[in-house]
């Protein structure tokens, strides 16, 4: 498969769960059956933003040319979606939701080792903060 795909797979899982998080907060909480005082409803809100905007830079970079910005939006999406699976994976183990939280887990564990795969392939190289 193509990059491509996993950008288009990563835009859509982004906006799904950035409208759910961002526009459908209540009910979402209530689907995964987690329960959210205002404070985490305000957070789970801004991180809906956030993953709208990731879908935003997925749908617009899909189409883009191998480059180094692109392959740091490959990495970010490795290293994001890797957490986010140790996340689950610790919501469920201490019993946090319920078993609709797998839906989320799954998802993300194809992304980080989708793009993972990409990562390594286009040769993850170590950051270089000094001015050359």
């Amino acid at each position: 498969m193509k990059v491509k795909t996993a950008f288009i797979c990563a835009h859509i899982l982004c906006l799904a769960y950035g409208l759910l998080c961002g526009g459908f907060t209540r009910f979402a909480a209530s689907f995964f059956g987690i329960e959210l005082g205002e404070a985490g409803m305000f957070i789970t809100r801004i991180f809906g933003a956030a993953l709208l905007g990731f879908a935003a830079i997925f749908l617009y970079a899909r189409n883009e040319p191998h480059s180094p910005a692109r392959q740091s939006i490959i990495i970010g999406e490795w290293i994001h979606s890797t957490i986010a699976v140790i996340f689950w994976i610790d919501a469920l183990i201490r019993g946090i939701g319920n078993m609709l939280i797998i839906i989320p887990l799954l998802s993300h564990l194809v992304l980080a080792i989708w793009f993972g795969y990409y990562a390594i392939k286009c040769g993850v190289k170590p950051v270089s903060f000094s001015k050359s």
